[in-house]
């Protein structure tokens, strides 16, 4: 939502705030899956999916998640079978 020369992105900014100011940035990072993780929280399985034609998330986002997750939580208590 930064990049304004994204087509459709300055319209989002009347609903969410510009994300170029601070206190829209701030607020916004409050809700982002990969800026909210606990590290070493216990997480349950996940399924991540994500579409190569998806014009609001791309495709790697899933995939920086699921990295992330796994990055920052603790494999002996997280996961399937806990």
């Amino acid at each position: 939502m930064i990049d304004a020369s994204i087509p459709l992105t300055t319209l989002e900014w009347e609903e969410w705030g510009n994300p170029n100011e601070i206190k829209y940035h701030q607020y916004m990072m409050e809700y982002s899956p990969t800026q909210t993780i606990v590290t070493g929280a216990k997480y349950p399985a996940c399924l991540l999916t994500g579409g190569l034609h998806d014009p609001r998330v791309q495709y790697w986002e899933p995939a920086k998640f699921a990295a992330a997750l796994r990055h920052e939580q603790d494999s002996d208590t997280s996961g399937p079978g806990t």
